[in-house]
């Protein structure tokens, strides 16, 4: 009936139900689906592409959590920057695969 609460309190009460279903993308279980079709490929968008490109992304440098700081790269210009401290300076290698935070905007076609 549209009530957050009592939505939130049945899925409290049935968690052991809920993990013991095997559900689908389109939200209707495996046995209800019409003859075990495939899901249609891929997401659907309806406000424009669903194509994406990474623009910064936020990295640690240090040897553990316990030192080091953070540092971010953004690409500006189609040339990536760091951002260390109150350094900035032209990335020629940003290390993309050791990033903590990645951040991403839609591309227009």
């Amino acid at each position: 009936s549209n009530v957050l609460d009592r939505a939130v309190d049945w899925i409290f009460s049935h968690l052991d139900d809920l993990e013991s279903m095997d559900v689908s993308e389109g939200g209707r279980s495996a046995a209800d689906s019409e003859g075990g079709r495939d899901p249609p490929p891929g997401p659907h968008v309806r406000d424009g592409p669903g194509k994406y490109e990474l623009f910064a992304f936020i990295s640690h440098m240090g040897t553990s959590t316990m030192c080091g700081h953070y540092v971010c790269h953004i690409k500006k210009d189609q040339q990536w920057v760091i951002f260390n401290d109150q350094k900035v300076c032209a990335s020629e290698k940003p290390p993309k695969d050791m990033g903590y935070l990645y951040f991403y905007r839609r591309v227009a076609e």
